[in-house]
């Protein structure tokens, strides 16, 4: 029984790393298109800009809401059901999209792309108890630069290859294949026993409402929320811009700059 545990345990662990890494993929795809784009007169800079915020505005939002729904919902058709709607945004996005259309899918891309983290998190804390948790946290952290090294180096040499278009439907069948491996092995929870087994589901979402509520009261929370943002205006200026920059300024081809950009990932 033990030995069950621990392999459903381990299966839980590497969909939710492996497939939110594939989630990075779908959402920073566009960040190595930007100039190809640009160059055949689809978009302007500007343009880029307002899509690039339509994303993170509808992500913000969408984390608030997801992260409560996640603690309340069956994570495993949570997750896989958005990755996959993340790569419908993709493949569709490949296809030539006007600018306004573009704009309602990326920040369609963001909201989905919200759900990725909590459901994580919610499935680790549910499967990982114990001392051990943060370490598990720190493993399951590195889901985000794996997949935005993935990104850089699988889509860069795509696009170089085949063209942007083909950059967005590489990503659109990553992202299918990491809806695969959450559907097959995030099970949402252990079996349920002892008091909470005796708890009506009622009782128990009460319970968790609570408990939410406590979270959104706490001002050390929003205290590292702030933090977190102003560290993050870092982190996506060089995610969201950099192969741009050094295609444009230093004259980079695609590839070359998106070794560079995987690399600091």
């Amino acid at each position: 029984m033990k030995k069950e545990k621990d392999l459903r345990r381990t299966g839980v662990f590497w969909s939710v790393t492996i497939g939110y890494a594939l989630f990075y993929v779908c959402r920073l795809s566009f960040n190595v298109l930007k100039k190809d784009i640009v160059d055949e007169g689809l978009l302007n800079e500007s343009q880029l800009g307002i899509i690039g915020s339509a994303l993170f505005f509808s992500y913000a939002i969408g984390k608030l809401a997801n992260g409560t729904l996640a603690d309340r919902l069956n994570i495993r058709y949570f997750m896989s059901g958005s990755i996959l709607a993340c790569a419908l945004v993709n493949l569709l996005l490949g296809m030539k999209m006007p600018f306004v259309i573009f704009v309602v899918l990326w920040a369609i891309n963001g909201w989905f792309q919200s759900t990725g983290s909590p459901s994580s998190v919610v499935g680790l804390k549910r499967w990982f108890t114990g001392d051990n948790f943060g370490s598990v946290y720190g493993y399951w952290s590195a889901s985000h630069n794996l997949g935005g090294s993935l990104t850089y180096l699988v889509i860069g040499f795509v696009v170089g290859t085949f063209g942007w278009q083909a950059g967005f439907f590489s990503a659109s069948a990553l992202g299918t294949l990491g809806a695969l491996l959450i559907f097959m092995l995030l099970i949402p929870h252990p079996p349920v026993s002892g008091v909470m087994a005796a708890k009506p589901p009622t009782a128990r979402k009460n319970e968790v409402g609570k408990k939410q509520l406590e979270v959104l009261k706490n001002p050390m929370i929003w205290m590292l929320a702030a933090a977190s943002s102003f560290m993050y205006v870092a982190r996506y200026a060089m995610d969201s811009w950099g192969v741009f920059y050094f295609q444009n300024e230093k004259g980079y081809d695609i590839k070359q700059a998106s070794t560079l950009i995987a690399v600091n990932t």
